[in-house]
């Protein structure tokens, strides 16, 4: 059944007041009485612009912080519903005053003597009360802190639509004990792969207890690919395996090494693939395996061929490690077979001494910082690190001989040395201070692209 009725002239102001109306004459007094309601809707027809309408939830609080209303456009109609069910128009609803700001933080001042004397002497605006009005300034606890709250407390008045939702990768999984549990859904492997430092007294054996002893098809077939390079050779960095292995098996690269060998995180052989069972610190044929670490930047336009030799004469931007049987550079070669081995395996130099290992690597640094500024080694500069006396300073501890003769180089008069001796001495300075600068964390540089992803994180 439809009704007609005729739409009357006159328009309204609506009010959306964010509370349940219980006592009339409370309600009015928390949007400032009728009188401050009549004005703010008398303002919205003259000068929308400067209506002002506050909700005080606390009317007789004088330090309460308001929510201020918004005045927004309607074309609504109001209609009188009778008893009797007839309905007619009572007018038009051109504005309406909404709340959609967040109420700010509230302080109550009930219990506080400060409030309450500026109450009854400055707020009265009579002469007496307020000359009779001071400040206590004697020291108080912090906690007994007396003082008016701050006009307002949050300087955000709309709330933030933070659009909360469940993480579609995350999803509730029964346990076969039959309780549930929160788990990445999508969530990458985990490579569970063994890592060992230089200070554990037995090297892994077996593969990670948790990893899964039926592998996927493609990762059994990069197993197989790679034991056999492992019998041969029992010690491998991730480069030197990429390139003896097919394109194809690059991504289940990471997934197969934990299956067949333990990662070295520190030491000599640091980031290098140990087959299960093998301890490089008790075999002196592992010197071939050491590796070598540099930290090089380069141009990030600097690309080149992924290789994991060095022959000191081509540049691979990939790769920052080196083992010793992959460096094929003659004038390094030479000093590496000509070295003679330590009776134990050194926690930093491996089965190398000292000086000839940091010789080595000395001349390896200068010839690939050259390479990577697109210039030849300097012929000076490699022939004073040839020439450095070999000093093996981690063999052995400093005695009363060495002492000695330390001081007696240090009271050396400079006229004693040769001017061969100072042109090679500022040879020397020259090369440590670019070694300093290509050994600082600033510069470090990822050479390998796939390097962070070798923990499967």
């Amino acid at each position: 059944m439809s009704v007609k009725t005729k739409i009357s002239e006159k328009e309204y102001t609506s009010i959306e007041h964010p509370g349940l109306m219980k006592h009339e004459l409370s309600f009015y007094e928390t949007l400032g009485g009728v009188p401050a309601i009549q004005k703010a809707v008398s303002t919205s027809f003259r000068n929308p612009k400067h209506a002002l309408l506050e909700l005080k939830l606390r009317p007789n609080d004088h330090y309460h912080h308001p929510v201020q209303a918004k005045l927004r456009q309607r074309n609504d109609i109001l209609v009188r519903v009778k008893k009797n069910g007839e309905i007619d128009s009572a007018g038009r609803i051109r504005h309406a005053f909404v709340f959609r700001d967040m109420a700010d933080f509230q302080y109550s001042t009930e219990n506080s003597p400060f409030a309450k004397k500026l109450d009854t002497s400055l707020r009265t605006l009579n002469f007496d009360a307020i000359s009779k009005f001071n400040i206590d300034l004697s020291p108080v606890q912090r906690d007994h802190l007396d003082m008016p709250p701050p006009p307002l407390f949050s300087q955000v008045p709309l709330p933030t639509f933070y659009n909360y939702q469940q993480n579609p990768l995350v999803g509730r999984v029964r346990l076969p004990d039959g309780s549930t549990r929160i788990m990445n859904l999508k969530g990458q492997c985990r490579v569970w792969i063994i890592t060992a430092t230089m200070n554990i007294d037995h090297v892994p054996t077996t593969k990670h207890q948790k990893l899964s002893e039926s592998p996927s098809k493609n990762v059994q077939e990069v197993i197989d690919a790679i034991s056999p390079l492992f019998r041969d050779r029992p010690i491998w960095t991730r480069r030197a395996l990429l390139n003896h292995i097919d394109s194809s098996y690059v991504h289940y690269l990471k997934f197969a090494l934990p299956h067949i060998a333990y990662l070295w995180s520190s030491g000599p052989f640091r980031d290098t693939y140990t087959i299960f069972g093998y301890d490089p610190r008790k075999d002196p044929k592992a010197a071939a395996y050491q590796s070598l670490f540099f930290k090089l930047k380069l141009n990030e336009n600097k690309k080149g061929p992924k290789n994991h030799v060095f022959d000191g004469k081509t540049l691979y931007p990939s790769n920052r490690i080196y083992q010793i049987c992959d460096i094929t550079d003659p004038q390094i070669s030479s000093l590496l077979r000509d070295s003679p081995l330590r009776f134990e395996c050194h926690r930093e130099t491996g089965w190398y001494k000292s000086g000839r290992f940091y010789k080595v690597r000395d001349l390896m640094r200068e010839k690939l910082y050259a390479l990577t500024e697109g210039k030849q080694p300097s012929a000076v500069t490699l022939d004073a690190i040839m020439n450095a006396e070999e000093v093996d300073v981690s063999d052995k501890e400093t005695n009363d001989d060495d002492k000695d003769a330390s001081a007696k180089d240090i009271a050396m008069e400079p006229e004693e040395y040769t001017s061969s001796d100072t042109r090679v001495n500022e040879l020397m300075k020259n090369l440590m201070e670019r070694s300093q600068e290509h050994e600082g964390f600033d510069d470090l540089y990822d050479f390998d692209e796939d390097y962070e992803d070798i923990f499967g994180e």
